[in-house]
């Protein structure tokens, strides 16, 4: 099984290629995958919900999930070496990913889809599918993310990322996902949503990785006075939330 970074040190993990990115995403295309498969902008969600929450489960975890939610689901590869290749480039991913947050994560850059409508000459920014594949991130270890949801500032910073990707939202939710451009804006709170969880779940990161010792897993994470707010309303975040900022 290829190996899974920490980066606890200075290393330098260049992300997949642009032909590498193709071929990955030409083989979850491919008739060797189920139509339950991850396509690549779910599956950079999905990875990023992993590398960035409060414990990285093994490349053994996580891998069957990229296929589908059920055994059934696996790839047919022609080879052992095919095989060994697509799993090389899965893990390379998540390794890039990794190694993107723990460099800046306030400037993460996701993988999102382009979107384009008859008779509408704007290109949508949509991170539905990749805000899909981070929930299910999430739910692959719903129950070690349960300070986040309590604390104060966490179901904030995760709202955009929630109603884009969801399995179900309310009636009243859905008004606000109707529209591409209601998404596309959505889509754009995305990046700053991963820098504040990234940030919050860094203490039991670094606990589960044997750095330190026991975290304070509610602890909130310090987010630059200068960065948009997590609350999606556009303001600086010493203008918006911060500005009345109460510890949790």
């Amino acid at each position: 099984m290829p190996k899974q970074e920490s980066f606890e040190e200075e290393e330098v993990t260049p992300a997949l290629s642009e032909k590498e990115m193709d071929e990955l995403d030409s083989f979850l295309m491919s008739d060797a995958t189920t139509n339950e498969v991850m396509l690549l902008d779910c599956l950079d969600g999905f990875l990023t919900a992993l590398a960035c929450g409060p414990a990285m489960p093994k490349p053994e975890e996580w891998l069957p999930r990229v296929w589908g939610p059920t055994a059934a689901d696996a790839p047919r590869f022609e080879s052992a070496a095919q095989a060994a290749r697509i799993t090389d480039l899965l893990t390379r991913h998540m390794n890039a990913i990794i190694w993107s947050l723990h460099q800046d994560a306030e400037h993460f850059e996701p993988v999102f889809d382009l979107q384009v409508f008859e008779g509408d000459e704007h290109e949508y920014m949509d991170g539905e599918m990749w805000a899909h594949g981070f929930m299910t991130g999430i739910d692959m270890q719903r129950n070690s993310w349960q300070a986040m949801f309590e604390s104060k500032h966490g179901p904030v910073a995760l709202r955009p990322i929630y109603l884009l990707g969801a399995p179900e939202i309310t009636e009243a939710e859905e008004e606000l996902v109707k529209t591409p451009a209601q998404r596309e804006e959505l889509s754009k709170q995305i990046p700053a949503s991963v820098g504040w969880i990234y940030k919050f779940w860094a203490p039991q990161r670094r606990a589960a990785d044997g750095a330190s010792g026991k975290p304070s897993a509610t602890e909130a994470p310090k987010i630059s006075r200068n960065a948009p707010c997590p609350c999606g309303s556009g303001r600086k975040y010493k203008k918006c939330c911060g500005a009345t900022r109460v510890e949790d």
